[in-house]
């Protein structure tokens, strides 16, 4: 049986060795959500993909039949991110909502949501708004999107302080949140809430 073939639109989401021969790229696509595209390494750079953190474009990927791993054939680069390396706090940030889409299941009804929040950070954190806030308003909102009840469960229950700053942030859009401030530990406690509280996994193993 022949192996399935997609062209898809995707956002790549970190890469690692996978034994001697592979390299992993995590990529998450428009059309299936999570998927690991597998590329040869090779001692020539001119047959290696040039793909980085980040980097978004048109994919063209071989998958192995009843799989979310396949062979990359084709990358297309369009967009790349080179700012967020230069922030430190942004690019902790980014990687952290990666490892949370990369960790999760998704329903296709809801890929396009969950890449246009993807989308939406990114941009926030290449631009400059606060790293932490934007990071906190788009696990809420994630949450929301999963149908958890985010707000009555943890937003209704942080002490008062706490609680009047993250309104703040939720209330506003993620490119408007440059002068509100989100602590570390606001951000453990909304992980904290997932990891026990919904069926959302934080933290990610490579597949």
């Amino acid at each position: 049986m022949a192996s399935p073939e997609i062209s898809t639109f995707a956002i790549s989401l970190g890469s690692e060795p996978r034994g001697d021969r592979y390299l992993a790229h995590r990529l998450y696509t428009q059309q299936q959500g999570p998927l690991t595209a597998l590329v040869r390494r090779s001692s020539k750079p001119e047959r290696q993909f040039a793909i980085d953190l980040f980097d978004e474009g048109e994919f063209r990927i071989e998958l192995k039949p009843g799989s979310f791993t396949g062979f990359l054939k084709e990358a297309h680069i369009s967009r790349k991110r080179g700012k967020l390396a230069l922030r430190y706090e942004a690019f902790e940030m980014a990687a952290r909502l990666a490892n949370v889409l990369l960790s999760n299941p998704v329903s296709s009804e809801s890929i396009d949501d969950s890449l246009e929040l993807l989308t939406r950070g990114l941009d926030s954190w290449e631009n400059g708004m606060n790293p932490k806030a934007t990071y906190l308003k788009c696990l809420y909102l994630y949450c929301r999107q999963e149908g958890y009840p985010v707000n009555e469960e943890w937003v209704a229950r942080l002490p008062d302080p706490n609680r009047a700053s993250t309104v703040k942030i939720i209330n506003l859009p993620i490119k408007e949140l440059t002068p509100n401030a989100a602590d570390l530990g606001t951000i453990e406690s909304l992980e904290h809430y997932v990891e026990h509280h919904t069926h959302i996994r934080i933290r990610n193993k490579m597949a």
